[in-house]
């Protein structure tokens, strides 16, 4: 994944360096600070021992800070490198299989980071105002620490990423400007090994699907 992620820093580099030898005109490089607001979700799995399987799904909310720097060709592509920081996110799903679930685990997910590259498509600009469609791929390094009272886990994870996203941009003037938008982000599912509490025996295994649903608002300084 790490390969990946260089590929394309790699690849926006040379775009951007080489702008005027591929006679792309107007090359426009801008930088956003971006703010936004995260509703996450994860799904769990994997075995509390047998025969007891990890169940449910929970959700949790949290503002996040972000940086993107980018360029704008032939007037309607961008791109761009964006490194989000979403923090901590808290937990409680079933040890115990449904209907009676009575053991709970407590996950905490922490220092949750991504690196992505994206691409914008911005079809048109009326009045000001410029809507814009985009994807990307990437990484999410994130800790994991989980327990039920009975067994824990704790450990360091990095999974591919993929995000899709859809919103309006704004220009105030020819250098400074504002967009909000929503996207949708896959971080990807850990795979964590339990252990007893107190002992260290190997004792099942937890994963957890994490997605979101992101509102986002950003100001763009293009150079």
């Amino acid at each position: 994944m790490r390969k990946v992620v260089l590929f394309a820093c790699c690849v926006f580099c040379l775009i951007s360096i080489n702008s005027n030898a591929l006679a792309w005109e107007k090359v426009k490089l801008y930088a956003e600070a971006e703010a936004g607001y995260s509703f996450m979700k994860i799904k769990s799995g994997g075995l509390n021992a047998e025969p007891f399987l990890n169940t449910g799904s929970d959700k949790d909310g949290l503002l996040f800070p972000g940086l993107h720097f980018g360029a704008r060709f032939f007037d309607i592509f961008r791109a761009d490198i964006s490194y989000s920081y979403r923090g901590k996110a808290d937990f409680t799903t079933n040890s115990f299989e449904p209907p009676i679930p009575t053991v709970f685990y407590d996950t905490e997910i922490k220092n949750i980071q991504s690196l992505i590259f994206s691409v914008f498509v911005e079809p048109f600009t009326f009045k000001g105002l410029t809507p814009y469609i985009g994807a990307g791929v990437g990484s999410t390094w994130m800790k994991v620490e989980t327990n039920d009272g009975v067994v824990m886990a704790d450990s360091r994870e990095t999974k591919f990423t993929w995000q899709a996203e859809a919103g309006l941009y704004y220009a105030f003037t020819n250098n400074l400007g504002m967009r909000v938008g929503y996207r949708y982000v896959d971080m990807g599912k850990f795979d964590v090994d339990l252990r007893l509490m107190g002992i260290g025996a190997p004792y099942g295994n937890l994963t957890g699907k994490l997605t979101a649903h992101e509102l986002t608002a950003a100001f763009r300084y293009t150079f």
